[in-house]
């Protein structure tokens, strides 16, 4: 098969994918370590924008929290969408493709910004009757109503937002998208004090700051890649033309991703449904906890995504040994990782927990979990890994049902069971997430093997 492979005019030609194959672990790291740092950066911004919120009273934080799941959705579709234009992009440059790598681009772009589209008018069109079926009423329902239609109005730029980063990612670029979060992150604190603290727009200037600043992210992309001389990919017009089989192909990535994340969020309002049944100190336990769970899960995260592009180069170079190597040097810090962070979590519980609750009784239970997820933590690095590792060769559904195994199959229902039918105490719960992990690693164990040890994992991205 013929491919463009001759140098762009200005561009570095396939310099980065030639140092990441002369240097495969050096390129983990070079991908993951700023996905950590922007990842901990995103954690900042969410702290940040939700303490401003909170001057604003309780009635504000609670019509944002009503605005929560619709916000949900779209960072759902936008992650799963990013993750499948990383991949082929990744998979492109591995070939050496650029028109491959364009094409992705273009069509990429014209389907996000209809999606952006469609889910804006939808949000403008349905927001109050929507808003007033997950629960606000009053003078909630009136804020939410001024927060949810700017945030409508800015869906659009999120996705093309989201896009460009992921373009720069597939390259084997994480530094710039890191440094864009950065300053965007930057630029939206200053702007949420200047609008609610300064020019007192309430919650509308919640909104107003955080579509300025994804506005800003999007116009820094948008200059990065359409001006500077070294991008790889080119968005050129006769691209925005969706192609039929590109398309297929993101939408057979990203949807299962979306999918997953939406597993995730089902199963945490069911887990705290069950948990309300031990009172509201039990819930109040467990979501401190996972304050802890999102600071173990930040380095697995950023080693997954990296995994994603570098493997996903690997892929479409052909070279089945760097994919099958890359992949256990991987494993092998995620799961060393997410041990020695979670035995460190278990150690001093007490004085991290009390960072978010003051209840002695709901530090002594945050503290129980955390000794279950001292084993859970590394079966969660290992099936994440999997997912996206699995995603990065072309393959989206093992990550769902990996996901899906983890949380709705097994953990959430054996929890309910155990419970509700045997009367077990919370300890139970939490050894049914255990149980939860424990069959979605096997799951995953039996995935990775006939992917990508029994059968060529460069097989899909290697095609055109």
């Amino acid at each position: 098969m013929d491919h463009d492979t001759s140098p762009r005019p200005g561009a570095r030609s396939h310099d980065r994918l030639d140092r990441f194959l002369a240097a495969p672990r050096r390129a983990v790291w070079t991908m993951a370590a700023p996905m950590m740092a922007g990842m901990a950066v995103h954690t900042l911004y969410m702290i940040a924008d939700t303490a401003f919120i909170g001057t604003l009273g309780t009635e504000a934080l609670a019509a944002a929290t009503f605005v929560g799941p619709v916000f949900f959705l779209m960072v759902a579709m936008t992650m799963g969408l990013s993750t499948a234009v990383t991949a082929l992009v990744a998979q492109a440059v591995g070939r050496r493709d650029a028109d491959g790598a364009d094409e992705v681009a273009g069509t990429a772009m014209s389907f996000g910004i209809a999606i952006g589209c469609a889910m804006a008018v939808l949000g403008l069109w349905s927001g109050p009757p929507l808003l007033a079926l997950l629960g606000a009423s009053g003078q909630n329902a009136v804020f939410a109503w001024q927060y949810s239609q700017i945030i409508s109005l800015a869906v659009p730029l999120f996705f093309v937002s989201s896009i460009f980063r992921s373009v720069l990612t597939g390259e084997g670029d994480a530094r710039t998208p890191m440094l864009v979060l950065f300053g965007s992150t930057v630029l939206n604190i200053v702007l949420d004090a200047l609008f609610i603290l300064v020019l007192e727009l309430g919650l509308r200037g919640a909104a107003l700051a955080t579509g300025a600043t994804v506005l800003a992210s999007l116009s820094t992309f948008g200059f990065l890649i359409l001006r500077r001389r070294t991008a790889y990919v080119r968005f050129r017009v006769a691209n925005l033309a969706p192609s039929r089989p590109v398309l297929g192909r993101i939408v057979a990535l990203a949807a299962p991703t979306a999918a997953g994340m939406a597993v995730m969020s089902v199963g945490g309002l069911l887990l705290n449904r069950l948990l309300a049944g031990f009172g509201e100190v039990a819930v109040a336990a467990y979501g401190a906890a996972s304050k802890v769970d999102m600071i173990v899960a930040l380095p697995i995260m950023g080693l997954a995504g990296a995994a994603v592009s570098v493997i996903g180069m690997f892929a479409g170079a052909g070279r089945v040994d760097l994919v099958r190597s890359t992949a256990l040097y991987t494993y092998r810090w995620a799961v060393l990782l997410a041990s020695l962070i979670g035995i460190a979590a278990f150690l001093g519980s007490t004085s991290i927990l009390s960072l978010f609750t003051r209840d002695a009784q709901a530090i002594s239970i945050g503290h129980t979990y955390l000794g279950f997820m001292i084993l859970a933590y590394p079966m969660m690095a290992f099936g994440m890994t999997s997912g996206r590792l699995l995603q990065g060769i072309g393959h989206g559904v093992p990550s769902l049902m990996i996901t899906s195994f983890r949380v709705l199959i097994v953990g959430v229902p054996l929890a309910y069971a155990v419970v509700l039918l045997a009367g077990a105490p919370i300890e139970a719960v939490w050894a049914s997430l255990l149980a939860g992990g424990l069959c979605s690693t096997i799951l995953s164990v039996w995935w990775v093997r006939k992917l990508v040890w029994r059968a060529d994992p460069t097989a899909r991205a290697t095609r055109r």
